[in-house]
């Protein structure tokens, strides 16, 4: 089979076939079935000699119906992907917390299925979230307090948020935040508004005007939720002033907005799990 020392069949994003999943003792604990086990680590760590890289990292994922709210990266626990099969697409959803290590002998000793595949903007997707774990961009703590401090009439306004992401399902690739235009500000009383602005960025290569037309809808609906959750007719803005939320194609975003915007991931307000990181924009 494989050489061991200098291994170039398997790529990063390659999936094991089924009988290699099984004899590997790799099954998803819930849905043992539709287990589909994804090699993660780097092409160059995979091509690396054994003794130097000894061993190699696959996620345990498993088959969905469809994409949903996850997709794109939009979170940095949980990713929905499309793999490639003759068939057509089909969904994956891969667990940050279902990382496993293998051995290379033991992978090497293996082939990747040939019946299901990652694109190349697959690949590049599955790279991006798997740096946002441990790279996030960061957000003001009193900015972020803000937020999760808000209510509105039945939930909060991060659960109302997060109902806005996945209600874009796959059509959505991320919120972008203009926040203080760029300023790092640790803001106190209620009338020092934090100036926000939102781009809700959506697939211009995957059905473009049912995406543009989720976009604005999901915009449409920020912008009643930011009224409803920080704006008083009696007052004015209080704590967060949203200046615009506009949808955007993500062929027409330059260069220049992606160096200035954040992009926002819901997972990161929350401690329950995981303490927050730091997180990437792309």
């Amino acid at each position: 089979m494989a050489d061991t020392d200098r291994q170039f069949s398997w790529r990063q994003g390659d999936a094991l076939t089924d009988e290699a999943a099984k004899a590997l003792n790799l099954q998803h604990p819930e849905n043992a079935g539709g287990t589909v086990v994804v090699v993660i680590s780097h092409d160059c760590d995979l091509t690396a000699v054994a003794d130097r890289e000894p061993e190699s990292e696959v996620i345990v994922g498993q088959r969905i119906d469809r994409l949903g709210g996850d997709s794109y990266g939009k979170t940095a626990r949980r990713l929905h992907i499309e793999y490639q099969t003759a068939a057509g697409p089909v969904a994956l959803e891969l667990m940050a917390t279902a990382k496993r290590p293998i051995s290379k002998p033991a992978l090497f000793a293996t082939d990747p299925r040939q019946d299901m595949w990652l694109d190349g903007r697959g690949v590049a997707i599955l790279q991006r979230w798997l740096a946002a774990r441990y790279y996030r961009a960061a957000f003001p703590e009193a900015f972020e307090d803000r937020l999760r401090a808000a209510n509105i009439l039945k939930g909060t306004f991060l659960k109302k948020l997060e109902s806005v992401l996945v209600g874009g399902g796959d059509h959505i690739r991320a919120l972008l935040f203009d926040l203080d235009g760029g300023e790092d500000v640790e803001r106190e009383a209620p009338e020092d508004l934090y100036q926000l602005g939102i781009m809700v960025l959506y697939d211009s290569l995957r059905d473009e005007p049912t995406a543009a037309a989720a976009a604005k809808k999901a915009a449409e609906k920020l912008e009643e939720l930011f009224y409803a959750a920080f704006y008083l007719p009696s007052v004015g803005w209080q704590n967060i002033c949203l200046k615009y939320c506009d949808p955007i194609s993500d062929s027409a975003i330059t260069v220049a907005e992606r160096e200035i915007l954040k992009q926002w991931r819901l997972e990161h307000m929350s401690l329950q799990d995981d303490p927050p990181q730091p997180m990437i924009t792309y």
